[in-house]
Protein backbone atom coordinates (compact mmCIF):
# COMPACT_ATOMS: atom_id res chain seq x y z
CA UNK A 1 0.00 0.00 0.00
CA UNK A 2 3.02 2.31 0.25
CA UNK A 3 2.81 3.33 -3.41
CA UNK A 4 -0.92 3.98 -3.07
CA UNK A 5 -0.33 6.28 -0.10
CA UNK A 6 2.53 7.94 -1.94
CA UNK A 7 0.28 8.51 -4.96
CA UNK A 8 -2.35 10.14 -2.72
CA UNK A 9 0.31 12.43 -1.25
CA UNK A 10 1.51 13.18 -4.77
CA UNK A 11 -2.01 14.10 -5.88
CA UNK A 12 -2.45 16.50 -2.95
CA UNK A 13 0.89 18.11 -3.79
CA UNK A 14 -0.13 18.50 -7.43
CA UNK A 15 -3.53 19.90 -6.45
CA UNK A 16 -1.95 22.57 -4.24
CA UNK A 17 0.34 23.65 -7.07
CA UNK A 18 -2.50 23.61 -9.62
CA UNK A 19 -4.71 25.66 -7.30
CA UNK A 20 -1.82 28.11 -6.84
CA UNK A 21 -1.71 28.66 -10.59
CA UNK A 22 -5.50 28.85 -10.76
CA UNK A 23 -5.64 31.51 -8.03
CA UNK A 24 -2.81 33.78 -9.14
CA UNK A 25 -3.85 33.74 -12.79
CA UNK A 26 -6.82 35.82 -11.66
CA UNK A 27 -4.51 38.55 -10.31
CA UNK A 28 -3.86 41.58 -12.52
CA UNK A 29 -0.10 41.41 -12.03
CA UNK A 30 -0.08 37.80 -13.27
CA UNK A 31 -2.81 37.25 -15.84
CA UNK A 32 -2.01 36.22 -19.40
CA UNK A 33 1.59 37.60 -19.36
CA UNK A 34 2.36 35.44 -16.33
CA UNK A 35 0.82 32.40 -17.98
CA UNK A 36 2.80 33.01 -21.18
CA UNK A 37 6.01 33.34 -19.17
CA UNK A 38 5.35 30.09 -17.30
CA UNK A 39 4.65 28.25 -20.53
CA UNK A 40 7.73 29.53 -22.36
CA UNK A 41 10.13 29.21 -19.42
CA UNK A 42 8.96 25.69 -18.59
CA UNK A 43 9.08 24.38 -22.17
CA UNK A 44 12.17 26.24 -23.37
CA UNK A 45 14.36 26.27 -20.24
CA UNK A 46 13.43 24.01 -17.33
CA UNK A 47 12.14 20.94 -19.22
CA UNK A 48 15.23 20.78 -21.51
CA UNK A 49 17.43 21.00 -18.39
CA UNK A 50 15.27 18.31 -16.78
CA UNK A 51 15.70 16.00 -19.76
CA UNK A 52 19.42 16.62 -20.10
CA UNK A 53 20.25 16.25 -16.41
CA UNK A 54 18.25 13.07 -15.87
CA UNK A 55 19.66 11.39 -18.96
CA UNK A 56 23.17 12.31 -17.85
CA UNK A 57 22.73 11.25 -14.22
CA UNK A 58 20.45 8.21 -14.57
CA UNK A 59 21.96 6.33 -17.52
CA UNK A 60 25.15 4.46 -16.71
CA UNK A 61 26.96 4.29 -20.02
CA UNK A 62 26.24 3.25 -23.59
CA UNK A 63 25.03 -0.23 -22.67
CA UNK A 64 22.26 1.11 -20.44
CA UNK A 65 21.28 3.63 -23.12
CA UNK A 66 21.01 0.91 -25.76
CA UNK A 67 18.96 -1.24 -23.38
CA UNK A 68 16.45 1.60 -23.05
CA UNK A 69 16.39 2.33 -26.79
CA UNK A 70 15.37 -1.22 -27.72
CA UNK A 71 12.21 -0.75 -25.60
CA UNK A 72 10.93 2.06 -27.88
CA UNK A 73 8.83 -0.31 -30.06
CA UNK A 74 6.84 -1.24 -26.94
CA UNK A 75 5.75 2.34 -26.24
CA UNK A 76 5.16 3.08 -29.92
CA UNK A 77 2.98 -0.02 -30.16
CA UNK A 78 1.06 0.84 -27.00
CA UNK A 79 0.18 4.38 -28.11
CA UNK A 80 -0.69 3.32 -31.67
CA UNK A 81 -2.96 0.58 -30.31
CA UNK A 82 -4.70 3.14 -28.09
CA UNK A 83 -5.26 5.44 -31.06
CA UNK A 84 -6.64 2.57 -33.15
CA UNK A 85 -9.03 1.45 -30.40
CA UNK A 86 -10.17 5.05 -29.86
CA UNK A 87 -10.79 5.50 -33.59
CA UNK A 88 -12.99 2.39 -33.66
CA UNK A 89 -14.82 3.46 -30.49
CA UNK A 90 -15.36 6.91 -31.99
CA UNK A 91 -17.35 5.33 -34.82
CA UNK A 92 -19.28 2.98 -32.56
CA UNK A 93 -20.16 5.78 -30.13
CA UNK A 94 -21.21 8.04 -33.01
CA UNK A 95 -19.16 11.02 -31.87
CA UNK A 96 -20.30 14.25 -33.52
CA UNK A 97 -19.18 15.12 -37.04
CA UNK A 98 -16.34 17.62 -37.17
CA UNK A 99 -14.80 16.50 -33.88
CA UNK A 100 -14.16 12.80 -34.39
CA UNK A 101 -10.46 13.15 -35.12
CA UNK A 102 -10.10 15.67 -32.30
CA UNK A 103 -11.80 13.09 -30.06
CA UNK A 104 -9.24 10.44 -31.06
CA UNK A 105 -6.30 12.80 -30.39
CA UNK A 106 -7.75 14.01 -27.08
CA UNK A 107 -8.46 10.53 -25.75
CA UNK A 108 -5.40 8.86 -27.25
CA UNK A 109 -2.52 11.13 -26.15
CA UNK A 110 -1.55 11.54 -22.49
CA UNK A 111 0.06 14.49 -20.70
CA UNK A 112 3.43 12.83 -20.14
CA UNK A 113 5.69 15.75 -19.21
CA UNK A 114 3.57 18.22 -17.24
CA UNK A 115 1.74 15.67 -15.07
CA UNK A 116 3.16 12.23 -15.89
CA UNK A 117 6.79 12.92 -14.97
CA UNK A 118 5.99 14.58 -11.61
CA UNK A 119 3.80 11.59 -10.72
CA UNK A 120 6.30 8.83 -11.58
CA UNK A 121 9.09 10.83 -9.96
CA UNK A 122 7.13 11.03 -6.70
CA UNK A 123 6.41 7.29 -6.83
CA UNK A 124 9.77 5.86 -7.91
CA UNK A 125 12.23 8.71 -7.38
CA UNK A 126 14.22 10.81 -9.84
CA UNK A 127 16.10 7.81 -11.21
CA UNK A 128 12.96 6.59 -12.99
CA UNK A 129 12.85 9.53 -15.41
CA UNK A 130 15.09 7.82 -17.96
CA UNK A 131 12.51 5.02 -18.22
CA UNK A 132 9.70 7.54 -18.63
CA UNK A 133 11.66 9.22 -21.42
CA UNK A 134 11.08 6.13 -23.60
CA UNK A 135 7.33 6.73 -23.43
CA UNK A 136 7.83 10.47 -23.90
CA UNK A 137 9.82 10.02 -27.13
CA UNK A 138 7.13 7.79 -28.65
CA UNK A 139 4.34 10.10 -27.52
CA UNK A 140 6.06 13.21 -28.90
CA UNK A 141 6.92 11.71 -32.29
CA UNK A 142 3.43 10.26 -32.74
CA UNK A 143 1.66 13.44 -31.62
CA UNK A 144 3.54 15.68 -34.07
CA UNK A 145 2.85 13.25 -36.92
CA UNK A 146 -0.33 11.22 -36.36
CA UNK A 147 -1.86 13.58 -33.79
CA UNK A 148 -1.52 16.75 -35.83
CA UNK A 149 -2.75 14.91 -38.93
CA UNK A 150 -5.91 13.99 -37.01
CA UNK A 151 -6.47 17.59 -35.91
CA UNK A 152 -5.94 18.87 -39.46
CA UNK A 153 -8.71 16.59 -40.71
CA UNK A 154 -11.19 18.37 -38.42
CA UNK A 155 -10.11 21.84 -39.61
CA UNK A 156 -13.02 24.23 -40.18
CA UNK A 157 -11.19 26.57 -42.57
CA UNK A 158 -9.84 25.92 -46.09
CA UNK A 159 -6.07 25.61 -46.15
CA UNK A 160 -5.75 25.00 -42.42
CA UNK A 161 -5.96 21.27 -42.99
CA UNK A 162 -2.91 21.18 -45.24
CA UNK A 163 0.10 19.29 -43.95
CA UNK A 164 3.15 21.29 -42.91
CA UNK A 165 6.04 18.82 -42.81
CA UNK A 166 8.76 21.36 -42.02
CA UNK A 167 6.63 23.01 -39.35
CA UNK A 168 5.92 19.70 -37.65
CA UNK A 169 9.57 18.64 -37.93
CA UNK A 170 10.56 21.85 -36.18
CA UNK A 171 8.06 21.12 -33.40
CA UNK A 172 9.40 17.56 -33.03
CA UNK A 173 12.86 19.11 -32.54
CA UNK A 174 11.50 21.16 -29.65
CA UNK A 175 13.71 22.38 -26.76
CA UNK A 176 12.81 19.34 -24.57
CA UNK A 177 13.79 16.93 -27.36
CA UNK A 178 17.00 18.91 -27.99
CA UNK A 179 17.81 18.68 -24.27
CA UNK A 180 17.18 14.94 -24.45
CA UNK A 181 19.41 14.56 -27.53
CA UNK A 182 22.17 16.56 -25.81
CA UNK A 183 21.97 14.27 -22.78
CA UNK A 184 22.15 11.18 -24.99
CA UNK A 185 25.15 12.63 -26.85
CA UNK A 186 27.03 13.29 -23.60
CA UNK A 187 26.33 9.72 -22.43
CA UNK A 188 27.45 8.22 -25.75
CA UNK A 189 30.63 10.29 -25.80
CA UNK A 190 31.21 9.50 -22.10
CA UNK A 191 31.88 13.16 -21.30
CA UNK A 192 32.38 14.11 -17.65
CA UNK A 193 30.79 17.49 -17.02
CA UNK A 194 32.19 19.81 -14.32
CA UNK A 195 30.08 20.88 -11.35
CA UNK A 196 29.89 24.53 -12.44
CA UNK A 197 27.83 23.31 -15.45
CA UNK A 198 25.83 20.58 -13.72
CA UNK A 199 24.85 22.71 -10.70
CA UNK A 200 22.90 25.42 -12.58
CA UNK A 201 21.35 22.76 -14.84
CA UNK A 202 20.23 20.86 -11.73
CA UNK A 203 18.77 24.03 -10.20
CA UNK A 204 16.82 24.86 -13.35
CA UNK A 205 15.49 21.32 -13.78
CA UNK A 206 14.30 21.23 -10.15
CA UNK A 207 11.64 23.89 -10.83
CA UNK A 208 10.10 21.94 -13.74
CA UNK A 209 7.40 20.07 -11.82
CA UNK A 210 6.09 22.99 -9.73
CA UNK A 211 6.10 25.39 -12.70
CA UNK A 212 4.33 22.82 -14.88
CA UNK A 213 1.59 22.36 -12.28
CA UNK A 214 1.15 26.11 -11.82
CA UNK A 215 0.84 26.40 -15.60
CA UNK A 216 -1.85 23.68 -15.66
CA UNK A 217 -3.76 25.69 -13.06
CA UNK A 218 -3.49 28.76 -15.29
CA UNK A 219 -4.86 26.79 -18.24
CA UNK A 220 -7.86 25.64 -16.19
CA UNK A 221 -8.47 29.21 -14.97
CA UNK A 222 -8.51 30.54 -18.53
CA UNK A 223 -10.94 27.82 -19.58
CA UNK A 224 -14.34 29.20 -18.54
CA UNK A 225 -15.79 26.21 -16.69
CA UNK A 226 -19.29 27.67 -17.10
CA UNK A 227 -18.96 27.26 -20.87
CA UNK A 228 -17.82 23.65 -20.72
CA UNK A 229 -20.09 21.39 -22.72
CA UNK A 230 -20.90 18.41 -20.50
CA UNK A 231 -22.32 16.33 -23.31
CA UNK A 232 -22.23 12.76 -24.51
CA UNK A 233 -18.96 13.20 -26.42
CA UNK A 234 -17.15 14.47 -23.32
CA UNK A 235 -18.34 11.52 -21.24
CA UNK A 236 -17.22 9.20 -24.04
CA UNK A 237 -13.74 10.79 -24.03
CA UNK A 238 -13.50 10.41 -20.24
CA UNK A 239 -14.59 6.78 -20.52
CA UNK A 240 -11.96 6.05 -23.15
CA UNK A 241 -9.14 7.85 -21.31
CA UNK A 242 -9.78 6.39 -17.85
CA UNK A 243 -11.63 3.09 -18.42
CA UNK A 244 -11.14 1.51 -21.83
CA UNK A 245 -7.58 2.56 -22.72
CA UNK A 246 -6.05 1.61 -19.34
CA UNK A 247 -7.44 -1.92 -19.82
CA UNK A 248 -6.11 -2.06 -23.40
CA UNK A 249 -2.70 -0.78 -22.27
CA UNK A 250 -2.49 -3.21 -19.35
CA UNK A 251 -3.28 -6.20 -21.58
CA UNK A 252 -0.76 -5.05 -24.18
CA UNK A 253 2.03 -4.46 -21.65
CA UNK A 254 1.44 -7.81 -19.92
CA UNK A 255 2.31 -9.50 -23.20
CA UNK A 256 5.52 -7.52 -23.70
CA UNK A 257 8.96 -8.91 -22.69
CA UNK A 258 10.05 -5.92 -20.59
CA UNK A 259 10.79 -5.63 -16.83
CA UNK A 260 7.84 -5.33 -14.46
CA UNK A 261 8.84 -1.89 -13.17
CA UNK A 262 9.09 -0.58 -16.72
CA UNK A 263 5.58 -1.87 -17.45
CA UNK A 264 4.30 -0.09 -14.35
CA UNK A 265 5.88 3.21 -15.40
CA UNK A 266 4.50 2.96 -18.95
CA UNK A 267 1.06 2.10 -17.58
CA UNK A 268 0.99 5.02 -15.14
CA UNK A 269 2.06 7.46 -17.88
CA UNK A 270 -0.65 6.12 -20.18
CA UNK A 271 -3.34 6.90 -17.58
CA UNK A 272 -2.51 10.60 -17.34
CA UNK A 273 -5.00 13.27 -18.56
CA UNK A 274 -5.12 14.52 -22.14
CA UNK A 275 -2.05 16.26 -23.56
CA UNK A 276 -2.05 20.05 -23.05
CA UNK A 277 -0.36 20.75 -26.41
CA UNK A 278 -3.33 19.14 -28.14
CA UNK A 279 -5.52 22.12 -27.28
CA UNK A 280 -2.93 24.55 -28.65
CA UNK A 281 -2.73 22.69 -31.96
CA UNK A 282 -6.51 22.35 -32.19
CA UNK A 283 -6.68 26.15 -32.02
CA UNK A 284 -3.95 26.54 -34.64
CA UNK A 285 -5.67 24.19 -37.09
CA UNK A 286 -9.13 25.65 -36.40
CA UNK A 287 -10.51 22.24 -35.44
CA UNK A 288 -12.93 21.83 -32.52
CA UNK A 289 -10.82 23.86 -30.08
CA UNK A 290 -13.62 24.25 -27.51
CA UNK A 291 -14.18 20.51 -27.31
CA UNK A 292 -10.42 19.86 -27.11
CA UNK A 293 -10.00 22.29 -24.20
CA UNK A 294 -13.05 20.86 -22.45
CA UNK A 295 -11.57 17.35 -22.62
CA UNK A 296 -8.15 18.58 -21.41
CA UNK A 297 -9.68 20.42 -18.45
CA UNK A 298 -12.09 17.61 -17.50
CA UNK A 299 -9.47 14.85 -17.72
CA UNK A 300 -6.98 16.90 -15.70
CA UNK A 301 -9.51 17.38 -12.90
CA UNK A 302 -10.69 13.76 -12.96
CA UNK A 303 -7.09 12.45 -12.99
CA UNK A 304 -6.60 13.77 -9.46
CA UNK A 305 -9.03 11.02 -8.42
CA UNK A 306 -7.97 8.29 -10.82
CA UNK A 307 -4.20 8.35 -10.16
CA UNK A 308 -4.50 6.77 -6.66
CA UNK A 309 -7.18 4.37 -7.96
CA UNK A 310 -4.91 3.06 -10.72
CA UNK A 311 -2.04 2.68 -8.26
CA UNK A 312 -4.32 0.72 -5.91
CA UNK A 313 -5.50 -1.58 -8.70
CA UNK A 314 -1.97 -2.09 -10.02
CA UNK A 315 -0.57 -2.95 -6.60
CA UNK A 316 -3.51 -4.95 -5.22
CA UNK A 317 -4.07 -7.16 -8.25
CA UNK A 318 -0.39 -7.27 -9.27
CA UNK A 319 -1.25 -6.50 -12.88
CA UNK A 320 2.42 -6.55 -13.87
Amino acid sequence: MSMVLQSIKSVFTLMILILTGYYFTGKKWFGKPGMDFLSKFTVQVSVPCYMFYNMYEDIDGRGALLDLAVKLPVTFGSILLNLAVTAVACRLLKVGEGRRNTFVAAAGFANVVFIGFPVIQSLWGEGITSTGVIYYISSTLLFWTVGTALLRRDSRLPGKGEANFLGNLKKILSPPIIGLIAGVAVVLLEVELPDFILSPVSMLKSVTSPLAMVFIGSVIRNMDLRKMEFGRDLYAALGMRFLVLPVVTALFLRAMPVPSEMKQVFFVLSTMPSMTQMGIMAKEYESDYEFACTVITATTIVSMLTIPVFMYLMQTFRIF
